[in-house]
């Protein structure tokens, strides 16, 4: 009997799988650990998932559509279709897709049986009604994928069973996940004899992704055009650049479906009439070759680069770009983003009736648990010997099969 765990994440996705006795492996998707959360669409038809679909994205020089982030999608109420290539696709149809691309990749049969990963907080939910929308959504993307039978777990929970399982003794710790779209907090009893007793958690729609845009924000966007204007009729009347594009522009899940037939005829436009037209042909290449994912990845890896030098560059050759960076501005930028994920903990900690020198450990997970301004935060608070990472893009997946083994077993 084997038991699955699936944390499909904003930014990446990752499975692993536990046995009768409790053994927990990570799934290799086609040799790797974790798959970035992407689709690609080809015009013939074709869809990939994962890392072939970024190899197919540049293999065929983008001629195809690359969808990103689409978790962050499942709470809204305005988002539910979009079309590709002549094509209606409804957002459990992707994600559905993208889940049987990783069964397809996994070396071993995923069966029909999972717990699933989900935020405490989804990504743009407001309200209870937000998160069913969401809940309710995935379990339906997860049923056309095969996966039939699904509990849904707490990603920091996953977390927290990983940690545990090296304990041989009880501790009251903090799993801080900072995901790609959101930050989640639990504060738990673990150990031989806790048994993993939640006591309180909360989340935020705020991490990576958010980071990520503040720096699209403050280097990006004005070398692209925002601010500028442009020309609207024959009388010299002047414009500013529609500001919705760039909010588009600093999100992978909005820039993926500005590549539409009336953003490009607005682009046109503008680019006709800009006052400052290179960095307006900036902007319209950007979109009209879909060169979002390259820009985001610059940017991310700019971002993580950050965490060990204190200088670095956002550059992509095809527009032209080359921007710099330094940690200083970064730490500044993000500054708004760490209060309000700050409050967050506070309240959790409030309800879980414990302050910083109560906690024994905190266990930091998620790709953004890296960045030196998130660490430095949770030091202040509670001391930097208390904090640990490690695995922080699959400790969840591997929580996720150990709970699966609880559940189903």
């Amino acid at each position: 009997m084997q038991y699955v765990g699936i944390d499909f994440g904003t930014t990446n996705t990752a499975v692993a799988i536990a046995d009768d006795k409790g053994a927990v492996q990570l799934a290799s998707l086609q040799g790797a650990p974790h798959w970035r959360t992407v689709l690609y669409f080809e015009p013939g038809g074709k869809l990939s998932a994962g890392a072939p679909a970024i190899a197919r994205y540049l293999e065929t020089d983008r001629e195809g559509r690359l969808v990103q982030s689409i978790k962050s999608h499942l709470a809204s109420s305005s988002f539910s279709k979009t079309t590709i290539f002549g094509r209606r696709w409804a957002l459990e149809d992707m994600i559905a897709a993208y889940l049987r691309q990783i069964r397809a990749a996994s070396p071993i049969d995923l069966g029909s049986r999972a717990v699933v990963g989900r935020p405490v907080r989804y990504w743009g939910a407001e309200t209870p009604e937000d998160d069913e929308r969401a809940v309710g959504r995935m379990r339906t993307a997860l049923a056309t994928a095969g996966f039939t039978d699904v509990v849904f777990e707490m990603e920091p929970v996953g977390a927290a069973a990983r940690y545990s399982a090296r304990l041989d003794h009880d501790e009251l710790i903090v799993v801080a996940d900072f995901g790609g779209g959101t930050t989640d907090f639990s504060v738990i009893r673990v150990g031989p004899t806790a048994g993993g007793t939640v006591l309180a958690n909360g989340g935020i729609g705020i991490s990576g992704d958010a980071f990520d845009a503040r720096v699209i924000d403050a280097i990006v966007a004005p070398a692209l055009g925002r601010g500028t204007k442009y020309v609207v009729d024959e009388f010299g009347g002047e414009a500013l650049v529609p500001a919705w594009l760039y909010s588009h522009l600093r999100r992978w899940h909005y820039l993926s479906f500005l590549k539409e037939e009336s953003t490009l005829r607005l682009l046109e436009r503008v680019t006709q009439g800009a006052r400052d037209k290179v960095k307006i042909e900036r902007l319209t290449r950007l979109v009209d070759e879909d060169l979002g994912m390259l820009l985001h990845r610059s940017v991310e890896g700019a971002k993580v680069r950050l965490s060990g030098t204190p200088e670095d560059r956002v550059a992509l050759d095809q527009i032209e770009l080359d921007l710099p960076i330094a940690r200083p501005g970064f730490d500044s930028w993000i500054g708004e983003d760490l209060d309000a994920i700050g409050r967050v903990l506070d309240n959790v900690l409030e309800r879980a009736g414990v302050n910083g020198k109560d906690v024994d450990r905190v266990f930091a997970t998620g790709g953004s648990s890296l960045v030196p301004a998130v660490r430095g935060r949770l030091a202040e608070r509670f001391g930097a010997a208390k904090l640990e990472g490690g695995e922080e893009l699959t400790s969840v997946a591997w929580g996720l099969a150990a709970r699966a083994r609880q559940v189903f077993g």
